[in-house]
């Protein structure tokens, strides 16, 4: 199950206004990951990894859309139906069959954004699960519930149910979920994470600015003249609702994900429920990403998979023994637009205390060097004052190798695909 937008501390721990009983549930028979990260802020390079166990600069699938997984990657569907698994997909947003994620997959189905769990396509689904006799099965549930514009059902409108619009699209997907459980045999193992985070603004002006996003791009689409006015208009939203605020979180609230790899847009929840070898009611607190997914799959139902190019490790190891056991997982930010600039991307790295990062294609952006222990909303860069550390991490930045694609580079949609995904993203607000 793979939640769009879903933040780590909206549904793990006790310092959350969101109201969950059916993840809280789902974690008490799972065993679930604290401390796991995303290994990019955008949508299409973290289902590469989730679904191939390898990152980024092995897949080499680095843009939100336009770059197709190559051929010599394999992917987890692929090892699921080699094992007599039936392997069906659910997916939306830039996840179209042209991005080379529907391999392995006996059905992809690509729906539209606004196609939630609470519409008729919910319905539909929980109708084919119920009555399904095409078992075992692999499934691949991509959710958009989270995602601007975020759905909150006229239930969960209240503030009891969240102090933001996006908490309260959290519980009210929650809701869905327990309605979509009830309908799963009872033996269904259940993997439950995210794509990755979101920036999230902290009054509310900023935030319905961010959500003006979808609305401004479909009014520039129908009135292409809208378009001359587009900065003039941005200074005009920004002064009216940006009060307050700087100019940078203005933009970012905006971008939402993408921009960055702080622990915001990165740290996603990881439970494995009815997983062998992985208990009930059991929180770890290791570092983890989503390139061990299909490792941890692959040996925990001992599926017939090629695990060769996999950066990932089995998690039904034990916990680090000790702190020279410390372990770096790595991330990339290539942007939330479509069209952006590769200069700007950036790499990092994050361990139980450390993040850093540095620019991906360009070495004059950064370091960065933030101690989460001290400073978890990563507002200071120590880098200039901890240059050991510094120094340490860049080496286990640079030993990842993020810059030699092992497969070669992504191969990229025709005219026709491209078409008809930048159709779909201008919707979105991702394209202008």
């Amino acid at each position: 199950m793979f939640v769009d937008t879903l933040r780590g501390d909206h549904v793990l721990g006790t310092n959350r206004d969101t109201s969950t009983p059916t993840i809280d549930a789902l974690a008490r028979r799972s065993t679930v990951f604290t401390r796991a990260f995303a290994t990019a802020s955008t949508t299409t390079m973290s289902a590469a990894s989730t679904l191939t166990g390898t990152y980024p600069y092995v897949h080499g699938v680095r843009l939100l859309a336009g770059q197709r997984l190559p051929a010599g990657i394999p992917t987890l569907a692929e090892a699921f139906r080699a094992s007599g698994y039936h392997t069906w997909a659910e997916v939306t947003g830039p996840l179209v069959a042209a991005s080379g994620l529907n391999r392995g997959f006996d059905e992809y189905h690509y729906r539209e954004h606004t196609d939630w769990l609470d519409t008729e396509f919910g319905d539909d689904l929980r109708a084919r699960l119920r009555d399904s006799t095409l078992v075992p099965w692999f499934g691949f549930l991509h959710l958009w519930e989270i995602h601007n514009p975020r759905r909150v059902t006229r239930a969960f409108r209240d503030a009891q149910y969240g102090s933001t619009v996006y908490a309260r699209a959290v519980s009210s997907l929650d809701h869905q979920l327990g309605l979509l459980f009830e309908v799963l045999p009872p033996d269904t193992a259940v993997v439950l994470t995210a794509d990755h985070g979101e920036y999230l603004a902290n009054s509310a002006g900023v935030h319905a600015l961010a959500r003006m996003k979808g609305p401004t791009a479909r009014l520039k689409r129908a009135v292409p003249s809208v378009r001359r006015l587009r900065r003039p208009l941005r200074r005009a939203f920004w002064a009216i609702l940006g009060r307050g605020e700087t100019r940078e979180h203005m933009h970012r609230a905006w971008l939402g994900h993408g921009f960055h790899v702080f622990d915001q847009l990165t740290h996603v929840p990881i439970m494995f429920s009815g997983v062998p070898g992985l208990p009930a009611g059991v929180e770890r607190a290791d570092v983890v990403s989503h390139v061990d997914i299909v490792p941890t799959l692959i040996a925990a139902f001992a599926l017939r998979g090629d695990t060769s190019a996999v950066n990932g490790i089995d998690l039904r190891r034990s916990e680090p023994a000790s702190p020279a056991d410390d372990r770096a997982v790595y991330m990339e930010a290539s942007g939330a637009r479509l069209r952006n600039r590769p200069e700007l991307w950036l790499r990092g790295l994050r361990t139980s205390r450390y993040k850093y990062a540095r620019g991906l294609t360009n070495d004059e952006i950064g370091p960065e060097l933030f101690d989460l222990e001290t400073d978890p909303d990563e507002s200071r860069n120590i880098a200039a004052e901890e240059p050991e550390v510094a120094t340490a991490l860049d080496a286990r930045l640079r030993a990842f190798e993020p810059s030699r694609p092992a497969e070669g580079p992504a191969e990229g949609y025709s005219a026709d695909e491209m078409a008809e995904v930048e159709e779909r993203l201008r919707d979105l607000g991702y394209l202008d």
